[in-house]
């Protein structure tokens, strides 16, 4: 895929900034912010699935993110999805 240099060059500066924000956190901020990320990734599945399921009570809302859930742990605990090689360091 080819990235309009002046693009990549902005992205790049947004990644550089990012680590260097991070780099500043606290342990304790850095494990709040990773909590904080968790919740909003289940708010947006929440969100997504009413949206799929507009006639569903928050309880059907609740028992399906739970399924898929625990659909993602077997998946995890099989091994069948693995990062892609240097996934865990930015790079692709």
């Amino acid at each position: 895929m080819n990235v309009d240099p002046e693009i990549k060059k902005l992205q790049d500066s947004i990644q550089r900034s990012k680590v260097e924000r991070a780099r500043q956190l606290t342990f304790e901020e850095r494990f709040r912010a990773g909590a904080d990320l968790f919740d909003e990734g289940m708010r947006w599945m929440q969100e997504m699935i009413q949206s799929q399921n507009p006639t569903w009570t928050a309880e059907q809302v609740d028992a399906e993110v739970q399924r898929r859930k625990r659909i993602q742990r077997k998946l995890d605990d099989a091994g069948i999805f693995q990062l892609a090689s240097g996934a865990c360091n930015g790079k692709q």
